[in-house]
Parts: C-alpha cells; structure tokens; sequence
C-alpha cells in the first residue's frame, strides 16, 4: 500500500526502493505520535484546562514536541507519489489511491458517525444508517479522519503536479514554496504572537501542499551515496551533524518557551517551528538510511503495515475511556497512590494512557490486516 502509512511503496526506481527503510522508521514514528497527540487533545478538547494549569503546560510541550508527524506523512506521501522516475496517471490515482480512501473513509467513518449518533439519542434508528453516511459526505465523522480528506485531494491534484513539476523552473517551485511557507506559516504566526488582525494569510490548509510538493525536493534531491566522493562524505556528515544539532535547539526551545514566561500561542501543523521539525526530521532520517541494516528491513515493513490501521482504529480506546468509562490522565483512579506533585502524576498517567490506547490499537490493526479484502483494498 502506498498510503503514506502503509507497507507496498517499494518501488522499482532505485530511490525508492533503496529509501524504503528510512520512510517505515518514519511512518512507525510518526504513527507512535499521532497515538500520543490524540492522547492528549482528547482530554485537552473534553476538559476545562483553566482548572489544570499545570498540565496544561504539560500537555503543550508534549504537543509542541510531537506535532511533526502529520507533516512528515505528508512528506513521505509527496517523496513517494511527486518522484519523477514514477510514472502516474490520473485513472491509476483515481482506481487505486483515491479509491483506497474512499473505502477506509466509509468503511470506518460511517460506523463512527453512527456511534456519534447513537450516543447522543441514547438510542437507535434506523435512519441512523444514511444520516451516518451523510456525516461522512459532509466530512462530519471522527475527528482524526480530516487527513484522509485531505490527502484524497493531494491524490487528486498528483498528476497535474507532476505535469507541472516537470515543466516547472528549480527558483519558480522554490518561489511557490516561499510564498506558501510565509502565507501560510509565518504570517499567521505572527498574527497570533502580535495580535494582529489585519494581516493577510493564507488558509491553514495551504501548509499541505507545501509540504507535499517539499517530498518532492526530497525525492529529486537525493543523490546516490556510492558517487560521494570521500570529502563529500566528510562535507555530508558534518552538514548531519549541524542540522542533528539544530534539531535539538528546536525542540529545548519549544520547551523552554513554554516553561519561561507568559508564551500562548498554539498553532496546528503551520506552527513555523513545528515545519522546521519536520523537514529536519525527513533530511536527518533520510541521512542514515545507509546505516539501517538490511536484517532490519522486513520487521520495519511489518511494523509500517500496520500504521495505518492503527491510525485509523486508535480513537475508539481514547473514546472508550475518556466519553464512556469518563477516565483520564487527570482523574484516573491510581492517581493517589503515586508519590510527589502534578507533574510526577502526570509523567506516569500519561504514558500508561498512551500504552493502553496503543497496544489494543495495535492488536485491533493486525487482526483486521489479517482479512484478505481489507488488506488488499483499504489497509
């Protein structure tokens, strides 16, 4: 499967197909953190938060740390479908991708829909079914579905992209990435820091097209490590190094900024930091793909398999505890017998949620890879 979670992206071209090892340690990190941010805005968008300032601060830096991982899905899904060594057609896009998210759209969207439905009546209709599907039409279902939507336009668009990137001069893309970063980034970072409302930007949902068409330049800008002459080699891994180190500023700074003063800004994947992350992550991972052995090539592509189920089923265990069984991080019954503050609590309770929405996920994601015709058709 070559949804950007998925297991079959191993291509013929020799980019692909020699990268595909970093891409499943990509794809199994950024799923692990979708698990934990979806961990945590469950209890963020279910509770006051005024009444937890302490974990609130927590709960921000975690976010601030982890919000990488949609934008390296993005990133993979560009890296992989934008390669100009890979011929596309808009039927194949339609008959096989877009179909593919179709299908995990309704086949798990319309039952989520439904139970949305159901809680709220407190009971059952029949006309619950076709309002279900109407939920799913208008984009309505769960929440954490909003990316199959959005990466079925990316499908969508792919083969004009294509089209356009072959035509396309190296300085017009790097002008149309600029003015996509700044419209859509750093100026409404800056509207948020300074207050300042008249400031034009563009729509939030502009910072996918920038990082899709930005696994592009990672596609094409991979040169092959055998023709490194040796003080290339040298130049390389000091340029590793700087951006590791960077990285690591990052994301102390993240941290710090929401530890020192009075620092409120929250921004979803546009955050400008957040994007920095994200490319640094792809071109670091990417760096060390020729130090991933080979032995390790086939658990990574089982682990990788599996992402996407468990993206997609994960939320019913957030949903059990949180809206049903009414438990969280913040209230859960052990809390009294761990030692120290709120912060000590929280380092405990937090990852135990973690796990305990993650492990049945997991289980939840293998059985259901297991059917042939979800295999084949969705997972």
């Amino acid at each position: 499967m070559e949804l950007t979670f998925g297991k079959k992206s191993v291509q013929k071209n020799n980019l692909q197909g020699a990268r595909q090892n970093f891409l499943d340690i990509l794809r199994i990190s950024a799923t692990l953190a979708v698990v934990l941010l979806h961990t945590v805005t469950g209890i963020m968008d279910a509770t006051d938060m005024s009444l937890y300032p302490l974990e609130k601060k927590v709960f921000l830096i975690v976010l601030d740390l982890i919000t990488w991982c949609v934008p390296v899905f993005v990133l993979i899904s560009g890296y992989l479908f934008l390669n100009p060594d890979r011929e596309l057609s808009f039927g194949q896009m339609l008959t096989k991708y877009c179909r593919r998210i179709l299908l995990a759209l309704f086949l798990f969207g319309v039952p989520y829909a439904g139970l949305e439905l159901v809680a709220g009546e407190r009971g059952f209709r029949l006309g619950m079914l076709w309002e279900s599907v109407l939920m799913v039409l208008r984009g309505k279902s769960w929440s954490h579905l909003w990316y199959l939507y959005m990466i079925f336009f990316l499908y969508l668009i792919t083969p004009a992209l294509k089209a356009l990137l072959k035509k396309l001069p190296a300085g017009a893309l790097y002008m149309i990435l600029a003015l996509l970063f700044a419209g859509s980034s750093l100026l409404p970072f800056f509207k948020k820091l300074f207050v300042l409302q008249w400031l034009p930007v563009l729509p939030d949902g502009c910072i996918y097209l920038f990082y899709y068409l930005c696994g592009y330049l990672f596609a094409v800008g991979k040169k092959d490590d055998r023709q490194d002459k040796e003080s290339g080699r040298i130049s390389r891994g000091r340029l590793q190094l700087c951006a590791e180190v960077l990285l690591t500023l990052l994301f102390a700074g993240m941290v710090l900024s929401r530890l020192v003063g009075n620092y409120k800004v929250q921004m979803a994947y546009n955050y400008p930091f957040t994007v920095a992350v994200s490319l640094l992550l792809m071109w670091i991972f990417g760096e060390r793909e020729r130090k991933i052995r080979k032995k390790h090539r086939t658990p990574l592509q089982k682990a990788g398999a599996l992402c996407f189920g468990v993206y997609l089923v994960h939320p019913v265990f957030a949903n059990i505890y949180y809206k049903f069984l009414h438990i969280t991080p913040l209230n859960f019954p052990w809390a009294e017998f761990l030692p120290g503050g709120v912060i000590p609590r929280i380092a405990v309770s937090l990852p135990l949620f973690f796990l305990m929405i993650l492990l049945p996920a997991i289980i939840t994601a293998w059985i259901l890879y297991k059917i042939p015709l979800l295999r084949k058709y969705v997972l």
